[in-house]
Order: C-alpha cells, then structure tokens, then sequence
C-alpha cells in the first residue's frame, strides 16, 4: 500500500502480514478520491484518525501537509503498524498514537485534546463495517475538540445507511465506491 500524494507520495507503508480481518485498509484509490475531495494542500489542518488501522488516511493527511495527526485505535496489531509506520517515513514530530478503544474512551480524547489546547479540522471515523460503531462514534464525538466547520468523513458499508444530521453535524456529501460509502459531515 502507497501513500497516493503529497510529498511522501509513492512511499510504502507497513500492512498486516497476513490478510487481517480486523484490519481493513481504504483501497488507494478510494483514498485518493477521498483526498481529491478534501483538497490536496492541508497545511496547518489537525487531523484526527479514529479506528485508525495502518494509519494511512492521517498519512496521507501528513503527507499533503497536515501539521499534526492524532492516530486512536484499540488493536495492539494496529498500534504497532502505525509506530513503524510513523518511524519508516519519519513523521514522529507530527503525529501521536492513543490506545484507546471507541467510543467508550473518546472522554479521555476529550481531556487530553483540551489539556492541551488541540482543535481538529477533519476526523476520519473508519470502524469495522456494520458494528454500529460509526454512527455512535459520531454521536459521541465531543464537539469541544472541533473547529467550527471541521469535516468528519464516515467510513461504511454501503448497505449502511447514515441520517443526514446528527446532533451538529450535518451531511455535505455522500460518496460510494463498490461496497464502501463515504459521508462527509461538517461540525456547525
């Protein structure tokens, strides 16, 4: 898997080893849609990457000028792919990993973002597909830690449907590609 823009473009990052269940990483080119979407000069931007897995939505993000990724996820395997990921392509300065399992922690993600004054820009939710868990991550995500405007992206099975607004996020796009659908919420 490769990084598909920005300066580290091309780059490889670390995947599990064997075909992981608990790992699905977003295909390239879906990533790449994604990023055309978002624009592709996110400088200054704070990202926030939940259900992270091998990392490579906040890298790609970093990649395209993010000035910081914060990577949650609750699976050791995923922990250490993105550690090695974050040394393999040097990003250590920009970048931090919680263990933390969601959204029952996202409390802790609350006090650790306000302790030290983090706002985040855009949020990737990617939970396994049709746990439930991106909708309630979405209803619990604390608005504290948002930028007025801040895009959330939502990752899910395209059979899964997401309502158009929950609480104060409200859907702006909607995007399948084959059996992943992609929403993009806006905070405000």
């Amino acid at each position: 898997m490769k990084i598909t823009g920005g300066h580290l473009k091309g780059r490889s990052l670390y995947t599990p080893q064997r075909k992981s269940f608990s790992i699905r990483p977003l295909r390239s080119r879906i990533r790449k849609a994604l990023f055309d979407i978002l624009g592709h000069d996110l400088t200054h931007i704070k990202v926030l990457d939940l259900f992270s897995g091998t990392g490579a939505l906040g890298f790609e993000a970093l990649s395209r000028g993010a000035e910081f990724t914060l990577f949650v996820d609750a699976s050791p395997q995923s922990i250490s792919l993105i550690k090695k990921n974050l040394l393999h392509l040097d990003l250590t300065e920009k970048a931090l990993i919680k263990n933390w399992k969601l959204p029952q922690d996202l409390s802790k993600l609350k006090d650790y973002a306000l302790k030290r004054g983090i706002t985040f820009d855009i949020v990737f939710i990617t939970p396994p597909y049709e746990s439930g868990l991106s909708l309630r991550t979405l209803e619990s995500l604390p608005r504290e830690i948002l930028k007025r405007g801040a895009i959330i992206m939502v990752e899910e099975r395209a059979t899964v449907v997401l309502p158009e607004r929950v609480l104060d996020f409200s859907l702006r796009d909607k995007r399948i590609y084959g059996e992943t659908a992609i929403y993009f919420y806006t905070y405000g």
